[in-house]
């Protein structure tokens, strides 16, 4: 059978940089870019992607149906209300699941303590645009609300891990690390560890900084995989 697997891939994270992702890898696993606003004062978390990421939310919250539906000019919008158990806290918070839908691409936030008229004004200031590759959402009123930091791309590779992609630039690589990296064919690769000692690599490149969280089973066979890794923001 034909490997059906794409020679490289292209995704839009939701401030408009466009990744283009290739290197023999397998790329088929879907996307989401993760961003943040800040919108009168407060900071909203928009996780967008195929459908199936918010689908994926909404089913961990355990929704079966929204409460409310509202048309906007090239989407829609629906919101519920759940209570959102932290395990871990043992604390509940009341949420208000709020989804936005296109023609291939959703996004979904969090609000909490909120109510449906909160979402539509939410996206009265924020306006979202979808593409052929993926969704963008800018303000709509520069003095009520903007993006607080780099929106990130972040895609599972299998056989590699997990990749965390923003563009590089004058912001994004105060993040690099302080050492000179190893030279590959297509940047320059990093390693470290997390608190718990795990390891985790950084690899830059001309024009992106991908952070790579490698499944455990694979950690010693990622600086040669990422060899071939050729990560490129592209107009």
């Amino acid at each position: 059978m034909a490997d059906a697997r794409p020679a490289s891939v292209v995704h839009r994270s939701l401030d408009g940089y466009r990744f283009q992702i290739s290197g023999g890898l397998d790329l088929r696993e879907p996307f989401t870019s993760v961003g943040r606003y800040a919108v009168d004062g407060r900071l909203y978390e928009l996780t967008s992607g195929g459908h199936s990421v918010a689908t994926g939310w909404t089913r961990d919250l355990g929704v079966s149906r929204f409460d409310d539906e509202f048309s906007l000019p090239n989407g829609r919008l629906r919101t519920v209300r759940v209570t959102d158990y932290d395990k871990r806290s043992g604390l509940e918070d009341q949420l208000l699941a709020v989804v936005w839908e296109g023609k291939r691409f959703s996004l979904f936030v969090p609000m909490y303590n909120a109510k449906p008229a909160d979402a539509v004004h939410l996206f009265q200031l924020l306006g979202v645009t979808e593409h052929t590759d993926g969704l963008t959402v800018a303000s709509r009123n520069p003095k009520r609300a903007g993006i607080a930091e780099p929106a990130e791309m972040v895609k599972e590779v299998p056989d590699l891990g997990l990749l965390q992609m923003t563009a590089l630039n004058k912001t994004t690589a105060r993040r690099l690390p302080s050492w000179r990296g190893a030279k590959l064919p297509h940047g320059e690769l990093f390693r470290d560890t997390l608190d718990d000692d795990s390891t985790y690599f950084v690899l830059a490149t001309p024009s992106a900084m991908v952070t790579v969280l490698p499944h455990e089973d694979v950690s010693s066979k990622v600086p040669a995989r990422l060899s071939a890794l050729k990560v490129e923001t592209v107009a």
